[in-house]
């Protein structure tokens, strides 16, 4: 998908380095410190740059990329009504950044709101004709609101995303694909060892949302786990894996507390 710069190159703020620490502080904490110090790090400076964000706010009311901004830290702490009460406010501020607006089609899905999330990725397609995470995204949002036959029927079709192993993610998720033809994709041609990672990172992330939508928890959370780990190397994407990481073992921790 679209880098995030792309949704605010026409307003950038003035403590638009913040988001980038926020993203990037986990690569250099990972070098020094545990995973859970460095995680807890991580969950520090995003609260911090949205309580900046908000304190900016203030003084620049008019200021959309701000929105935009905080709604990104606020989607990376699992606040899915926040953050998207913030994209919205970004979008009725610059209208013509809607269709461009693929984070926002995303936090939908987290919030729960599937047929606001099937038609933001919908208007993500008419600028954005040939990427399969968005062709993957909509599909995940059909099943919920339809099921996957209806999502499977309505899978947006493309052709032209070169990356590994999209295509055969595309396969998949459109009925004519397997996951062992997913994990063979990410090791053909022996990749080196960024394409490699890489290549792990998206089939792991994708096998799980496959799994997920075809309600096997046990894959989902296998996959997503493996997904998220190193998850700090893998920019937007990388964060959303920890996201959906944590958010699943928040369901889970939630199911368990109902049940005693």
């Amino acid at each position: 998908m679209a880098n995030i710069a792309a949704v605010n190159r026409l307003n950038r703020p003035l403590k638009a380095a913040k988001l980038f620490f926020a993203c990037a502080i986990p690569i250099a904490l990972g070098q020094a410190e545990t995973p859970a110090e460095a995680l807890a790090k991580v969950r520090q400076a995003h609260a911090k740059a949205e309580a900046d964000y908000t304190a900016t706010l203030k003084s620049e009311p008019n200021n959309a990329s701000l929105y935009q901004q905080r709604g990104v830290v606020r989607f990376f702490q699992l606040k899915f009504t926040e953050s998207l009460a913030d994209f919205d406010k970004f979008i009725e501020m610059m209208p013509s950044r809607e269709p461009y607006h693929w984070q926002r089609g995303l936090v939908h899905y987290y919030a729960g709101k599937y047929k606001a999330g099937r038609k933001q990725f919908e208007s993500h397609q008419t600028v954005n004709t040939q990427d399969v995470e968005n062709a993957v995204w909509h599909y995940l949002c059909v099943s919920k609101i339809d099921g996957v036959k209806a999502a499977e029927k309505l899978f947006i079709k493309i052709t032209s995303d070169r990356r590994v192993p999209l295509k055969e993610i595309h396969a998949l998720f459109a009925g004519k694909g397997t996951e062992q033809q997913v994990l063979d994709a990410i090791k053909a041609g022996d990749p080196s060892q960024a394409a490699l990672a890489r290549n792990q990172f998206y089939g792991h992330l994708y096998l799980g949302l496959y799994y997920e939508a075809q309600g096997n928890a046990k894959k989902t959370a296998g996959y997503i786990a493996k997904a998220a780990k190193g998850h700090e190397a893998h920019g937007y994407m990388g964060q959303v894996a920890r996201v959906h990481h944590e958010w699943l073992a928040k369901q889970k921790k939630q199911t368990k507390q109902k049940a005693n």
